[in-house]
C-alpha cells in the first residue's frame, strides 16, 4: 500500500513539474499522423464503394478540417485586408475560404495512387511556429512540400508551399486585387461560387 502511494505521488510530482506541453506532439508527428490518416481513409475499399463513398468522404473532410487551422489561413491570405473585415465578415470569409481549400485538397488527394511521403527534419521558426519539409513521390518525380505550422491549442498547417510556391502568397495576391475593386462581402460570394 505505502509502495502504491509512493508511486503514485511520484507520477504526481512528475505531471506537475512537466507539464502536458513537454509530452505534446512535435509538429512532424502531428502533420505525419495526420496525413498517414488520409492515406488510410483513402486506401479503405469503403471508399472506392458508391454506396459507402459520402460516408467516407465525410471523414476526410473532417480529418482535414483537423489539419488546417482556417482563421489563421484566413487571416494571413487577406493580410492587411483582414482588419477591414467585421468579425461576422471574418467568420463567413474563414468558412468560405476553408471549404475552397478543402474541395481543391480532395480533388487533388482523390486521385492517390500511392505516391510515397518522405518526412524530412523540422524546423522550429519560433516556440509556436514550424516548418515541416516533405518530399512526395509520384511517378518518379520527387515534389517538394513544405508545410509551415502553428501551435494554437495543437499544430495545425497555415500555409503549403508547393515546389516554392506559397498558397497564402498566391491566394494573398488574388484577393488584394479583387478586394482594390469589390467589398469584402463580394469577395466571401466570389469564395462561395467556386466552393
Amino acid at each position: 500500500m505505502i509502495c502504491d502511494f509512493k508511486r503514485l505521488s511520484f507520477l504526481f510530482a512528475i505531471l506537475v513539474l512537466f507539464p502536458a506541453t513537454a509530452w505534446a506532439e512535435a509538429p512532424k508527428e502531428t502533420l505525419q499522423r495526420s496525413v498517414d490518416q488520409v492515406i488510410l481513409l483513402l486506401q479503405d475499399p469503403a471508399y472506392k464503394d458508391a454506396a459507402t463513398k459520402p460516408v467516407m468522404r465525410e471523414k476526410l473532410v473532417k480529418t482535414v478540417q483537423g489539419i488546417f487551422d482556417a482563421k489563421e489561413l484566413s487571416r494571413r491570405a487577406l493580410a492587411t485586408n483582414w482588419d477591414k473585415f467585421s468579425p461576422a465578415q471574418q467568420e463567413r470569409f474563414s468558412e468560405a475560404f476553408l471549404t475552397l481549400l478543402q474541395n481543391t485538397y480532395l480533388d487533388r488527394i482523390e486521385s492517390y495512387s500511392d505516391e510515397k511521403v518522405n518526412y524530412l527534419a523540422e524546423k522550429m521558426l519560433a516556440a509556436d511556429r514550424a516548418e515541416i519539409p516533405t518530399v512526395v513521390t509520384s511517378k518518379g518525380r520527387d515534389i517538394p512540400i513544405t508545410y509551415r505550422m502553428r501551435n494554437a491549442s495543437g499544430w495545425r498547417v497555415y500555409d503549403v508551399v508547393i515546389e516554392g510556391v506559397s498558397l497564402v502568397q498566391n491566394y494573398r495576391n488574388q484577393f488584394a486585387q479583387i478586394l482594390l475593386k469589390e467589398s469584402p462581402d463580394k469577395l466571401i460570394d466570389m469564395l462561395g461560387k467556386k466552393s
